[in-house]
């Protein structure tokens, strides 16, 4: 026989509390009575002054004392455990998404998840092991395999439900890999099933139980939300929702529009079953500051029902060109709509200075501190040149990068080209079969695009892909903060005191003291919760906004068969392994000897 919970028989000190009473003598009260003849059936009990007496044989204090001793017992939960059943090494993985947050179980289905993942820790053998990995947008292994309790339960009381999207694949490959070469292995899974991933996991082997939570219901959700400056009125902004229905019923709901904390308009919105609808709201806005949706709906999973944006005052980004002539170039530059172009001769200190600088065939004194796209140029610094390459083919572009995006060097002949070797910094990304053409890099925050010859002395001016390789270059040159995101995407920036520590504030208040890494770049991955992040790095502050914004996490119907791979399957049980405690059997016991006491008692006394 074990015992669960062997601390409580602390309470076995309250047997001998029981019998001191017993001991003690009744206090007698002064009464005037007509005779003495009375007290003779009482006169041994009076004769002693002690406050005790003799302890005498009594079936009160015998069924009291049995009745404490067996409370007491019940409390220690004795158990009989099987030996067959034992040394099991048990992973489970607690799904922490935001759909666990739905309503249409009791408290929700996070809560519910903990009270059955709570009694299977009550229910461990001695000697079995049990993991504990969390699930979200990230996968956490909250507790490392362990046989005691109650770190177990500290570590499943400190879980915290999440606002990201559901993640299942990485948390049952983590299983599958800490399962290896282990014997008596089981999975739980404790979740609703609401996860796109899972069809790139083969089960195999993998002893994998699945828990189902939650049931389904009326769900109206935020599953997509933008703003867009109006590039005819640049103190105007577009805000673009949609809206989705993920139940069988047509659903209605107030929409309504807030700018900084303050409404700036509502709408009544009504969307049909397993269907979309989308919202346009025009705001004037001459400052930055959060735009935010909000649906008036009571339904199973508020989560999806806010949504937070970023909406910045639209500026252009400055570009000086240094050139002593080159029609193409100028024209090209012209022609991004938000950029404002500033053309010089020469670089000097005296200069203006821009977000991005380009250099065309010039070869400064003093190189550019700012992101730089240098064209036909060479630095002691940066390269080192070897001579000239005569009429060297295009053999080789990265489409996949974003400079070259819907760019094309099919049919394009280059006069003559700079040999030279990049710095370690740079990559290319347009090559010939002895040396790169151009490239791209950053070098201690500073981005650079090199192009390694003079369009002018090419056929490249005349294709309508070198228009669009200037303005891909000078968007990559002049990166913009990214300040919508994905709960659980990394939000980073540039900081510009590399030793300085960024004071990160949470949508609930909590504040965050991170340090840069080392080339003064802030990369912060605590984006689990929704709403607006402000961001403080000495007098610089930034905003940015985490929402979830996903279709299929708000698609809350909870699945009864997981589909994992082509052709596995595992269905929901609500089965859990326990151990065959005995304490109930002694609190009936108890309640029996109590109902007995009280029938004697009283049989004695009538």
């Amino acid at each position: 026989m074990n015992f669960l919970n062997p601390e409580a028989l602390a309470f076995a000190v309250t047997l001998p509390v029981v019998v001191v009473f017993y001991l003690l003598k009744r206090r007698r009260i002064a009464q005037l009575v007509s005779s003495t003849i009375i007290w003779k059936r009482f006169l041994n009990e009076t004769q002693a002054n002690s406050p005790f007496q003799k302890l005498r044989h009594n079936w009160l204090l015998i069924i009291q004392l049995i009745l404490l001793a067996l409370a007491v017992f019940a409390l220690i939960r004795p158990y009989f455990s099987g030996k067959s059943e034992s040394g099991r090494f048990v992973v489970v993985i607690l799904d922490v998404s935001a759909s666990m947050q739905a309503t249409d179980v009791s408290l929700n289905r996070f809560e519910q998840a903990k009270d059955e993942i709570s009694k299977m820790i009550d229910g461990m053998y001695d000697n079995d092991e049990m993991i504990l990995i969390l699930s979200g947008g990230n996968t956490e292994v909250r507790q490392s395999p362990t046989s005691v309790k109650s770190v177990l339960r500290k570590a499943l009381d400190q879980a915290k439900v999440t606002d990201s999207p559901t993640r299942l694949l990485d948390a049952i490959k983590l299983s599958k890999n800490l399962t290896l070469n282990r014997s008596k292995v089981e999975v739980h899974l404790f979740s609703d099933g609401v996860s796109s991933d899972l069809d790139a996991f083969e089960l195999q082997d993998l002893n994998l139980v699945y828990h189902r939570l939650g049931e389904g219901g009326d769900n109206l959700g935020i599953v997509s939300l933008e703003v867009r400056s109006n590039l005819e009125q640049s103190d105007q902004q577009s805000i673009f929702a949609t809206i989705g229905n993920f139940s069988t019923n047509v659903m209605s709901s107030e929409v309504e529009f807030f700018f900084n904390d303050q409404m700036i308009g509502s709408r009544r919105l009504t969307v049909g079953p397993t269907n979309t609808a989308s919202l346009v709201f025009s705001a004037n806005q001459s400052t930055n500051g959060v735009f935010q949706v909000r649906l008036k709906k009571d339904d199973v999973l508020q989560v999806d029902n806010v949504g937070s944006v970023m909406g910045l005052t639209r500026r252009n980004v400055e570009v000086l060109l240094i050139t002593t002539g080159n029609v193409f170039l100028e024209k090209a530059i012209r022609s991004i709509v938000d950029a404002d172009l500033i053309v010089k001769s020469s670089l000097t200190d005296s200069t203006p200075k821009a977000d991005v600088v380009v250099l065309d065939s010039i070869r400064p004194s003093v190189w550019p501190s700012g992101n730089v796209m240098a064209i036909n140029t060479q630095s002691t610094n940066w390269f080192q040149p070897s001579g000239l390459l005569e009429g060297p083919p295009i053999v080789d572009w990265k489409s996949a990068h974003p400079i070259l995006r819907f760019v094309n060097f099919d049919n394009v002949q280059v006069a003559q080209a700079v040999n030279s070797e990049l710095p370690t910094w740079m990559s290319p990304i347009v090559e010939s079969p002895s040396a790169p053409l151009i490239a791209v890099g950053e070098n201690n925050g500073q981005r650079a695009v090199w192009v390694g010859f003079n369009p002018l002395d090419s056929t490249w001016p005349l294709r309508v892909s070198f228009p669009i390789f200037i303005a891909n270059a000078i968007d990559w040159l002049n990166p913009k903060i990214v300040t919508n995101l994905s709960a659980g995407e990394s939000f980073s920036m540039r900081v510009s005191d590399k030793d300085s520590t960024v004071l990160v504030t949470l949508p609930d208040g909590e504040i965050i003291e991170t340090p840069t890494v080392n080339n003064g770049e802030l990369i912060f991955a605590d984006t689990f919760q929704q709403g607006v992040y402000d961001v403080k790095s000495g007098t610089n502050e930034i905003s940015f906004c985490v929402n979830l914004l996903d279709a299929v996490e708000s698609a809350i119907e909870s699945k009864d068969v997981l589909e994992l791979g082509q052709y596995g399957k595992v269905e929901a049980t609500v089965q859990l392994d326990s151990n065959k405690e005995l304490w109930r059997w002694f609190a009936i016991i108890c309640l029996l000897l109590l109902m007995f006491e009280w029938w004697f008692y009283h049989r004695r006394t009538a």
